[in-house]
């Protein structure tokens, strides 16, 4: 089996420097597992990595997608799947960072053959959903796939509108696609996972240290920017942390105190969700625990040591 490592863990927690170091050390190359690292017009606002590591090492799937593009996790584990094959193939050893559990769920656990939803698809399905009314248009559902309807009721809006835009893109039942089981877009390869896991409170300080060291980096001017381009733009690409909060402040809508305050918070909370997640989602992991950056430090350098014997 050929050989990648993932380095993820909650946002602030230290994942850059590690991989990077790790990388150094190993003769890596580095594969973003962020799914906001991915816009051009956003790297100080979602923590992209630097130019000055970008110079050291190589980085791939990062910044390179326009901000009013789509990238669905099925795109994102292709795209990766190709970069780790062709950095493996050069002999080098890939390391994937990030903390969007989608991205790295997919690479090792493969994703479904449900076919993309285009965006017509998608704007028909929610204005019929608001039009007709949760009841009717789950009725709606029942009609033209009666069986899955069988597997849900008319309070899971988010599955009753995933089933209706499959069977309308596709012309088959999602059921159809989740019998098929998951496609894994690297059977070759073992992955290494590591999860990095700061004490709650440590985290939450390097939560607010880094947003603020953001602002200080020109973060407000990087949002002001792409809100005079790109004027209410509705993308995944605004759900960025702090990005709302900073175009209110922008409108006159909030002081900037209140959008920085909002903006941590949301951090902290999204933190909190994302430890949730990677506890319970990847089975098999090395954790490291540490609640300052002394314990980091220490802990981030004996993996290294250990993945590099």
């Amino acid at each position: 089996m050929k050989k990648a490592v993932i380095i993820c863990g909650p946002t602030a927690s230290g994942k850059t420097n590690f991989a990077h170091e790790l990388a150094r050390k190993n003769n890596g190359e580095i594969i973003n597992a962020d799914s906001m690292q991915i816009y051009q017009q956003l790297p100080i606002i979602t923590a992209s990595p630097s130019q000055k590591l970008k110079q050291d090492l190589p980085y791939h799937l990062y910044n390179f997608l326009n901000i009013d593009t789509e990238f669905s996790a099925a795109k994102y584990a292709t795209s990766a799947s190709r970069a780790i094959s062709e950095i493996s193939n050069r002999g080098k050893l890939p390391i994937i960072v990030g903390g969007s559990g989608m991205y790295i769920n997919m690479l090792i656990y493969g994703f479904s053959s449900i076919p993309d939803i285009n965006n017509q698809v998608r704007s028909q399905a929610r204005s019929l959903h608001k039009e007709l009314g949760s009841e009717t248009f789950f009725d709606l559902l029942k009609t033209i796939d009666p069986e899955v309807a069988k597997t849900l009721n008319v309070g899971d809006t988010q599955r009753v509108l995933r089933a209706y835009e499959v069977i309308k893109q596709s012309g088959k039942s999602i059921l159809y696609y989740q019998a098929q089981g998951n496609i894994l877009p690297l059977p070759d390869f073992d992955f290494d996972v590591t999860v990095l896991m700061p004490e709650r409170s440590f985290l939450y300080e390097t939560c607010n240290n880094r947003f603020l060291a953001l602002l200080e980096e020109g973060a407000i001017e990087e949002i002001k920017a792409v809100h005079q381009q790109y004027n209410n733009l509705n993308t995944t690409a605004m759900k960025a942390l702090g990005v709302s909060e900073i175009i209110s402040y922008l409108k006159g809508e909030i002081t900037k105190e209140k959008a920085i305050d909002l903006a941590l918070a949301k951090t902290r909370q999204y933190a909190k969700r994302q430890c949730t997640w990677f506890n319970n989602q990847i089975k098999e992991k090395r954790v490291i625990k540490f609640s300052n950056f002394a314990e980091y430090t220490s802990s981030t350098s004996n993996t290294i040591s250990f993945l590099k014997s």
